[in-house]
């Protein structure tokens, strides 16, 4: 694509925990390529080759693009999203406290965690992020290849280390004492939750983003949308809480995720949930209430960002 052509958009990049500034090109609700946006404070004027590289995905012809919801027999239906989010609630609000688990992926949001955390605190369930370490190159490819594992740690979500209740979950699940999972983001049969375990649980949601084998064993199926394709921040490997814009529509019937997390909250009767209606408000919001963020508004973090009380 003529580079003439492409929209620019200021984003991050998402394939470590540094967050190099980013611009996305894009034409045509098709991303067709990143490059570097000046941070003094994080990368400079460079990003590294892996992340520049790194958005064919977003533009995979199998995305998730359809709402599904189950259809009797282990089988799934499509559904509108006003129905799957009423029968959802309604699953959710008979399932005994105590009994869920929610594992939600360190490449979602800081407000998709927060909000991870006030469904978590609704159900009494346990929570957990997924760890990523690959080879850094110690200069802007950090070893850790979540673009938010800081966040999962400072809202509460990873466990220490990250990923250390993965075994309590499974075993849950073995032992019948975990009856429902919902997943954000992640394959959990990659990490020691095989379909066996999933064929197990009375209820498997999950919201992502490719097909794999968690989102086939699914009850109910939420597509959810690319960093690209919604707003938000992150908080990189030094604490740094940045934000990102959208550059491109969403497939098919997919949401960001922080939509339909507000929506599950307020059927839920969640206090406050109700006043979740902007990404600016929902910023505010989660800045107020985590000590980490305390002093930050979405519109002082400015294009670069400000730095995390990570000792909070």
């Amino acid at each position: 694509m003529r580079v003439w052509f492409l929209k620019e958009s200021k984003s991050l990049c998402t394939s470590c925990a540094t967050g190099c500034n980013t611009i996305i090109g894009s034409r045509e609700e098709q991303v067709y390529r990143y490059e570097p946006r000046e941070n003094d404070a994080v990368n400079a004027t460079w990003m590294c080759d892996y992340g520049r590289l790194n958005y064919r995905w977003i533009n995979r012809a199998d995305r998730l693009a359809r709402v599904e919801s189950p259809a009797g027999a282990g089988a799934r239906q499509p559904a509108a999203w006003p129905r799957v989010i009423s029968d959802l609630t309604a699953r959710l609000q008979a399932v005994p406290a105590g009994t869920t688990a929610i594992i939600a992926s360190a490449r979602q949001t800081n407000e998709e965690l927060f909000l991870i955390g006030k469904l978590a605190a609704r159900l009494g369930a346990i929570t957990e992020s997924i760890p990523r370490i690959a080879e850094g190159d110690r200069l802007l490819l950090n070893a850790d290849r979540n673009p938010n594992g800081t966040g999962a740690r400072l809202l509460g979500l990873a466990g220490t280390p990250m990923g250390a209740n993965l075994a309590r979950i499974a075993d849950g699940i073995r032992q019948g004492t975990i009856k429902t999972l919902i997943v954000y983001g992640e394959d959990v049969t990659l990490h020691g939750l095989g379909a066996d375990l999933l064929a197990r649980l009375e209820l498997l949601v999950v919201s992502d983003i490719l097909p794999g084998g968690t989102t086939q064993a699914a009850h109910f199926l939420l597509p959810g949308c690319a960093h690209a394709e919604k707003r938000g921040t992150f908080t990189n490997v030094k604490g740094r809480v940045q934000k990102f814009m959208k550059a491109v529509e969403a497939r098919g019937e997919a949401r960001p995720e922080s939509e339909v997390l507000r929506e599950l909250l307020v059927n839920l009767n969640v206090t406050g949930a109700g006043d979740f209606t902007t990404m600016e408000g929902l910023f505010n919001k989660m800045a107020g209430d985590v000590g980490a963020f305390q002093g930050m508004t979405w519109a002082a973090l400015g294009d670069t960002g400000q730095t995390a009380n990570i000792q909070t």
